[in-house]
């Protein structure tokens, strides 16, 4: 299993397909594309080529987005990935501290596991 990046709690920003020439333009915080979605006080995880968004609901962590990754980068402190669909997601660690959230405590693994099947077959 290979993470590349497991961020709580995160802010981000997701961009619909072909709406950016450029994905280093796109920030988890401030200007973005029209249509664009900001996802706030979430977990995101980049694992074995996977992007995965929680965010805490009623019931408990819930996963919200997943999608297999095209391309994935860190420069600073923003992480940046392109999906298999051409979605763009801009996401960086939120200053909140995330107190109270049941996300501190899930885990996105076992998710790894469901998708990809079992590892002993």
């Amino acid at each position: 299993m290979r993470i590349q990046a497991d961020v709580f709690p995160a802010v981000a920003t997701l961009a619909d397909p072909g709406s950016l020439e450029d994905i280093d333009t796109l920030l988890p915080r401030g200007g973005a594309p029209k249509g664009s979605r900001k996802v706030d006080a979430c977990r995101i995880t980049v694992v074995d080529g996977l992007l995965l968004i929680a965010v805490d609901s009623p019931t408990g962590p819930r996963l919200v987005f997943k999608e297999k990754i095209e391309s994935y980068s860190k420069k600073e402190r923003i992480h940046r990935v392109k999906t298999e669909t051409g979605k763009y997601v801009a996401f960086s660690k939120d200053n909140n501290c995330g107190c109270g959230s049941r996300l501190r405590t899930w885990n996105p693994y076992k998710n790894i596991l469901t998708v990809q099947g079992d590892p002993t077959e």
